[in-house]
């Protein structure tokens, strides 16, 4: 289901090519369920209106998610389309779309190697992928599956603002009748997204409000998203600026955004 645009920040986005790892990817996405809440776990981009452009569809899901998994299988790289093309050059391939839009974000992406499959060199890859190279890659293996997975969601809690993973969806009962109160009351356990609006705080809420208003005329209720996200990583208003425009295609609108946010 495609997310809602107006707002649900999604903590996981499951890239994966299906006819390369979807077993893989499915288990993948049974596990962190299990682990995070459901809703926080996105896999499939699905249900895009006809009419509507795919690549903008794409790129505004991948917006929404904190951390991106990478499922890379044995065949990912060399994959080819009914015409003999590798449909990693193909501007249109959605696994490329998803991963481009994430590193263009700054989003953190990470490879998870399944099928005893290696990391692409830079020189592999296409140059909108080619900082996928360079990021440290997780390995699931079938033998070790479990133990693979621990590895995994210790190394994703930085990116979830979580406690510990053995704090699971399960066994979130057994912890609040412990605490004596709702996990979500205590040290920000399973608030996932509240990173986002502390960091938020060291600017005013008028000039966010006003900076989330004048992105909405140029890309839509994504713009909330996008700007909590982006105050996050900038320490002044012109520099919140600047990074909210790149997420608007053409240069004449972005150069009317800016004139509009510093009026």
């Amino acid at each position: 289901m495609f997310p809602p645009l107006g707002g649900i920040l999604r903590s996981i986005f499951v890239n994966y090519r299906r006819s390369d790892s979807a077993g893989e990817a499915g288990r993948l996405f049974d596990d962190l369920t299990s682990h995070f809440s459901p809703e926080s776990v996105f896999m499939d981009v699905a249900g895009i209106e006809p009419g509507r452009d795919f690549r903008k569809a794409i790129d505004q899901s991948v917006a929404t998610c904190t951390v991106v998994l990478a499922v890379i299988g044995q065949e990912w790289l060399d994959m080819r389309d009914s015409h003999g093309g590798r449909r990693l050059d193909d501007a249109s391939d959605f696994v490329r779309i998803e991963l481009a839009s994430a590193l263009r974000r700054d989003i953190p992406v990470v490879p998870v190697l399944v099928r005893g499959a290696k990391m692409p060199s830079a020189e592999q890859l296409p140059d909108d992928l080619k900082e996928l190279a360079y990021r440290n890659a997780v390995e699931l293996t079938h033998a070790r599956w479990k133990s693979d997975v621990h590895v995994l969601l210790q190394a994703l809690r930085p990116y979830l603002n979580v406690g510990d993973v053995s704090a699971t969806v399960e066994h979130r009962e057994d912890r609040e009748r412990e605490l004596g109160r709702p996990v979500e009351e205590a040290s920000g356990e399973h608030r996932t997204g509240s990173r986002s609006d502390a960091a938020a705080l060291k600017f005013e809420p008028q000039t966010m409000e006003r900076i989330i208003k004048e992105l909405a005329a140029f890309i839509g209720p994504i713009s909330e998203v996008v700007i909590k996200r982006a105050a996050k990583r900038c320490s002044s208003v012109e520099e919140l600026y600047e990074m909210a425009a790149r997420e608007i295609e053409t240069e004449a609108d972005r150069a009317k955004f800016l004139r509009s946010c510093r009026n």
